[in-house]
């Protein structure tokens, strides 16, 4: 029996799907409430467990009987109101899931980090494995929780807890609409006409499954992968995405000074309507950044080769348009 945490989530869901498309055992998690629309095919298949990662109680359960884990879940927001639930869920629930790794004797634990779990130093613009975290206003309070979370699974590793981590960048594929790359989609979906002027990397979540699963069943242990096909500026990006889905390309080029007064006025309007802001200071300076997560450890690892950008933004709007029927 295989868990997976998250799979209500676009990379938990795909590989769920995957796993179940090869004949696995798949136990998933969900919360209360969980959006279950994508797994729905799979019903038959798949075994269900309502638990929480910060509920042990129920976390214990879903283990019995597993042999091997996917830990997909995560919160992801870059919010500062939002810094106290994510610490929780993306430190104290993935110790956790170690912890019961450990407990249940569990033969091989794949973590799903981030990209943002790696260090940044000043004067590098590749960035590779090997990188030391530092402490750094470059950080967010998502990526010190998805740092964190990885030393809980060192710590767990370190126990004797066999274990690979995957560290993905912007993660494109078919989602829910409030996921961070399908807002790429509906951003041009909806007609806007501005662009960010920097770049940003990127993988199918279809490569991302597939690796997490090559990881699951081997004997690879103790390391981490970073999972990122390439860079690209963001007006190329856009530009394909309008292309597949037949939309105008945003023409306009946003620079900082332009994006710092958006913050101010959607703070402002935020603040008069009792919603969230959609342009944050951490978003802000993400957009300022321009690295380059090196992928030649995984692709020489496991002799794989990631998806092109438009094979993965054309697959993905033609998913969005058949489901949009």
């Amino acid at each position: 029996m295989i868990l997976v945490t998250g799979a209500s989530g676009i990379v938990g869901h795909f590989v769920v799907k995957t796993l179940l498309e090869q004949g696995h055992k798949v136990r998933a998690t969900r919360r209360a409430g969980s959006n279950l629309e994508r797994l729905a095919a799979y019903q038959d298949n798949l075994e269900w467990v309502e638990a929480d990662v910060l509920d042990v109680t129920a976390l214990n359960k879903a283990y019995e009987g597993v042999e091997r884990v996917v830990h997909c879940a995560a919160l992801v927001s870059f919010h500062q109101e939002d810094k106290k639930a994510m610490m929780a869920v993306n430190v104290e629930g993935t110790a956790n899931m170690v912890n019961l790794a450990l407990e249940h004797g569990v033969k091989k634990f794949v973590h799903v980090s981030s990209v943002a779990a790696l260090g940044r130093k000043p004067g590098i613009d590749v960035i590779d494995e090997n990188i030391a975290w530092e402490e750094s206003d470059n950080n967010t309070n998502y990526a010190k929780s998805k740092h964190l979370g990885e030393m809980e699974v060192w710590r767990a590793h370190a126990e004797g807890l066999p274990v690979a981590i995957v560290n993905p960048s912007i993660v494109l594929g078919p989602g829910d609409w409030n996921s961070s790359s399908m807002q790429l989609f509906k951003y041009v979906k909806q007609g806007r006409m501005f662009y960010p002027a920097g770049t940003m990397n990127y993988v199918d979540v279809r490569d991302v499954a597939q690796i997490i699963l090559l990881l699951l069943f081997n004997d690879i242990n103790g390391e981490r992968f970073i999972l990122n096909a390439g860079k690209a500026p963001y007006r190329e990006v856009f530009a394909l995405i309008s292309k597949y889905l037949n939309k105008p390309a945003p023409k306009i080029k946003v620079n900082t000074t332009l994006l710092t007064f958006a913050y101010v006025v959607d703070t402002i309007r935020a603040k008069l309507t009792g919603s969230r802001a959609i342009v944050t200071r951490e978003s802000i300076n993400l957009s300022r950044m321009d690295y380059l997560f090196d992928n030649k450890k995984v692709k020489e690892a496991l002799h794989y080769e990631f998806r092109t950008l438009e094979d993965s933004i054309a697959w993905t709007c033609e998913r969005i348009l058949l489901l949009n029927k």
